[in-house]
């Protein structure tokens, strides 16, 4: 979850994180250590986020103006722009791996502050830092929440199932934008083989998704661990069940239903 972005905290953390990584992989420092590839220790998203965003073609303003521009594409002035765009793209990787050695550096200099520390200790200071995450315990999944049928398209969000809650986050922010407790949640299933569904009290929230069944199994388990009657199955339609099968969820699962409470989750760090 550190390397794919999931844990949103500072560049120096995440140097710490790695420095702490090659403790526990290697012991202390060694020119004659073997040393993992950097995207094997740090987010590879953090270093893109540092190349300049790449510069948009001004539109061509006319009907005229967009049929040269396709008559001269096959000519010189294709060949052109192909050497502008080869040369662009040489000069963001020179950058990247210039970044890339920086990071590297940095990593290491972390690294050779830590000698002496046993792999026990290292592994623990790793998860004691990711612990200070909030969401610390959740498992996330990328989604696209609809938030109308016609209009703005689907926002992109993380969904992050906890022990104790279900929760929203912006992609990289630590603090979630709304936390459902278990208590608050009427139903759930798949509304289709890409859509998930979540009912929360008053109001149903539809998520664009591939993992769908995996989102409902995890649901599934946190339910049954805390003794809640079963829930939707994940092909069945999220709807008001029959009274045979009752599907509400009993309250109380948590003590209020207000925003996030700075607690540590009970489920363990997927790693």
């Amino acid at each position: 979850m550190v390397l794919r972005g999931y844990v949103p905290t500072s560049e120096e953390t995440l140097q710490t994180l790695a420095a702490l990584r090659l403790q526990s992989l290697n012991s202390d420092f060694s020119t004659h250590a073997p040393f993992p590839r950097l995207e094997e220790l740090f987010p590879p998203h953090v270093l893109h986020a540092r190349l300049p965003p790449p510069r948009r073609q001004p539109p061509t303003k006319c009907r005229g103006a967009r049929l040269r521009a396709g008559l001269l594409a096959g000519g010189l002035w294709g060949q052109a722009l192909a050497k502008q765009r080869a040369e662009r793209d040489q000069r963001l990787r020179g950058r990247l791996r210039e970044e890339g050695a920086s990071t590297m550096a940095a990593i290491v200099e972390k690294w050779k502050l830590l000698q002496g520390m046993g792999r026990p200790e290292a592994m623990a200071a790793y998860v004691a830092l990711v612990r200070e995450w909030p969401g610390f315990g959740s498992t996330l999944f990328d989604v696209d929440l609809r938030t109308s049928p016609v209009g703005a398209g689907p926002q992109r969000l993380w969904l992050g199932i906890g022990a104790k809650a279900v929760s929203l986050y912006k992609p990289g922010e630590p603090e979630p934008l709304d936390s459902f407790c278990y208590g608050r949640i009427s139903s759930f299933g798949a509304s289709d083989s890409s859509t998930f569904r979540l009912s929360v009290e008053d109001r149903d929230l539809l998520f664009e998704t591939s993992q769908v069944d995996e989102i409902a199994q995890l649901l599934n388990t946190y339910l049954a661990s805390t003794g809640a009657r079963r829930p939707l199955r994940p092909q069945e339609p999220a709807t008001s069940p029959p009274a045979s099968a009752p599907t509400a969820l009993p309250q109380g699962l948590c003590p209020t239903a207000g925003p996030w409470q700075h607690q540590p989750p009970v489920g363990s760090f997927h790693s």
